[in-house]
């Protein structure tokens, strides 16, 4: 009999539920920087990136209230860029990189993977995942889009050398055996070449694992066109149909439920489930993860909120009190929905907005 493999998440806020009973605090992700080298069409936070750095919080603040969260587990780097600077890294980024690796707790970096290799060298001792985004048909899309919301863009060979940077580094960088993480955003742009961009993940940049997510419609991001459902239930098939079977795809906030009524839905999550390597991720944002601007202590739901509202501010609350306040929201209790049976948290406040704006979740409705 085979047994059906599936890789252990630690960013699955499901986690939380089978270990405390509840949702719960366990991620905190950091807006480590306003800065970044590109300006790409689908950043969800192109409007708040500056041209010059910000001062930021001191680290052993930050780790003081950390201290606070036993609950940790996971923890993610985010921007900007995290890596654009090796000031950036070395004052805001490796003390609570360190300071993560002596909790034994889990870290993740989301880089565009454009910059020079002596900068991944400085954080690859403390980091387990090197998250990359790869939603590019070609190098002229990356050339033309990646720098779209640019005022003065550098030349086109320096952009053309950075997007073949993107390969050659997750190449080295998985060959010396960090686990890098490819996400693809499913909308109008990249479907087309999906099949040739799981290809390249796989089989050029030698990643670990492939992530499918939904693009959010926010920000830069607000231009570009979302795909519907029945288009990304077919998509996910075809994705089945030609991956590589040797490289982990995980399906993050897939906008589909056990509790559906369209057959199409269930048939594609029993094929998801029965095959091996393949895994779906409830989603991570206000489930068990909020997000801490390093420069404002301001905490949020995501780095990319639709209003941008702050529900707390680390210098005058501890993180457990400014979650317990967001789970107490109108807004989380509006999409806090929950069947054990099969272990699914439901659609997160975008997706529900994009996708079901008059679909009522009930928790417990799939016994």
């Amino acid at each position: 009999m085979n047994t059906i493999f599936k890789p252990h998440d630690e960013w699955e806020p499901y986690i939380d539920i089978d270990q405390h009973g509840k949702l719960t605090l366990s991620n905190i992700e950091f807006t480590t920087t306003n800065l970044c080298n590109m300006r790409c069409s689908h950043c969800a936070v192109g409007y708040t990136l500056l041209t010059k750095e910000l001062p930021a919080i001191p680290a052993d603040e930050i780790i003081r209230k950390l201290d606070e969260v036993e609950t940790l587990r996971t923890m993610s780097f985010t921007g900007g860029e995290p890596l654009l600077t090796k000031k950036g890294i070395k004052d805001n980024l490796l003390p609570l990189l360190k300071y993560a690796k002596s909790r034994g707790i889990k870290t993740q970096i989301n880089s565009n993977l454009t910059l020079p290799m002596s900068h991944y060298e400085l954080v690859a001792p403390y980091l387990d995942v090197m998250h990359i985004s790869h939603n590019w048909c070609d190098e002229k899309e990356f050339v033309e889009t990646g720098f779209a919301m640019m005022e003065k863009t550098p030349s086109v060979e320096y952009r053309g050398n950075l997007y073949r940077n993107i390969f050659d580094n997750a190449r080295e960088l998985s060959k010396g055996g960090m686990f890098v993480s490819a996400e693809t955003m499913l909308n109008r742009n990249t479907v087309p070449f999906m099949e040739k961009i799981h290809h390249e993940v796989a089989n050029e940049m030698l990643c670990k694992r492939h992530e499918i997510h939904p693009m959010y419609a926010s920000d830069f991001a607000e231009s570009l066109e979302t795909i519907g459902l029945d288009e990304y239930r077919k998509v996910i098939n075809e994705i089945l149909d030609y991956r590589n079977k040797d490289i982990w795809v995980l399906f993050g906030t897939m906008p589909f439920y056990p509790c559906s009524r369209d057959e199409r839905d269930l048939a594609l999550i029993k094929r998801i489930n029965n095959a091996s390597n393949t895994t779906m991720r409830n989603d991570v944002d206000g489930r068990s993860r909020m997000n801490l601007n390093i420069f404002s202590g301001d905490i949020s739901v995501t780095d990319f909120s639709d209003d941008g509202q702050a529900f707390g501010n680390i210098k005058n609350e501890s993180l457990t009190q400014i979650y317990k306040r967001w789970l107490d929201s109108n807004i989380s209790k509006s999409i806090n929905c929950h069947c054990p049976a099969v272990k699914c948290l439901g659609a997160n406040v975008i997706v529900k907005n994009m996708y079901y704006p008059e679909t009522e979740f009930v928790s417990g409705s799939i016994k």
